[in-house]
């Protein structure tokens, strides 16, 4: 990370998506939060959260819901999706379509290859991991086509950025992202997002780098406990 908050990677990183908005940082809240909702009793709590990162999203004024044709959960292999019995991101995203009227689009995106979990991998071992994992079954579905691609978290921004270039590939006009946390190194990060307020996350991908202000924590905690 930058002095400034921003990820030194980031900055010189070609991003596939135009934009993102992140509800909050990968704090011990949202890390506690994401691990939940990962567990198939917890979908419930996922609609929670689904609920307060679209009011959060609504209230963005830089966000038009309009400018997109729907919203593209990142999807599990199937046999993940078995085990897991539901997948969050689709969850996520059916809260976000109640708010701003768009469809939810799970089978737009398939993820045909299996891939080895992201977690300890280096950042180019996770763009090597997620190579080929993503596939469009129908192009026509997807050309000049807008989308909004929804995940629980973006801690390197591989996953998203995979996602992003396939869908581009195949004729997409514009893509952009939404997560409820992005990853950021606490040890780094600016006194602002340690101290854990509400004051403004830096985003720091594509080519409308903005300040938006965090979600609020204390309606997570709440959730949560």
């Amino acid at each position: 990370l930058r002095q400034d908050g921003g990820c030194a990677f980031c900055k010189d990183q070609r991003w596939e998506f135009g934009r993102a908005w992140s509800y909050t940082v990968y704090d011990s809240v949202a890390a506690k939060a994401v691990r939940l909702m990962k567990e198939s009793h917890c979908e419930s709590l996922t609609q929670s959260i689904g609920d307060l990162l679209s009011q959060w999203l609504m209230a963005d004024e830089t966000f038009n819901p309009l400018v997109y044709d729907a919203i593209v959960p990142i999807p599990q292999h199937w046999f993940r999706r078995l085990a897991q019995r539901y997948n969050q991101a689709s969850t996520l995203g059916e809260r976000l379509a109640r708010v701003t009227g768009l469809p939810v689009r799970e089978t737009l995106l398939r993820r045909g290859r299996w891939t080895q979990k992201q977690g300890m991998k280096t950042i180019s071992e996770r763009r090597e991991n997620l190579v080929g994992a993503f596939e469009v079954p129908k192009v026509d579905t997807v050309r000049y086509r807008s989308f909004l691609l929804i995940d629980d978290v973006m801690t390197s921004g591989a996953t998203l950025q995979e996602a992003a270039r396939v869908l581009r590939r195949a004729g997409a006009r514009q893509v952009d992202a939404v997560v409820f946390a992005r990853g950021i190194n606490a040890s780094k990060a600016p006194a602002r997002i340690q101290s854990g307020d509400q004051a403004a996350v830096p985003l720091t991908f594509g080519q409308n780098t903005r300040e938006s202000p965090r979600g609020d924590n204390e309606a997570l905690r709440r959730k949560i406990h």
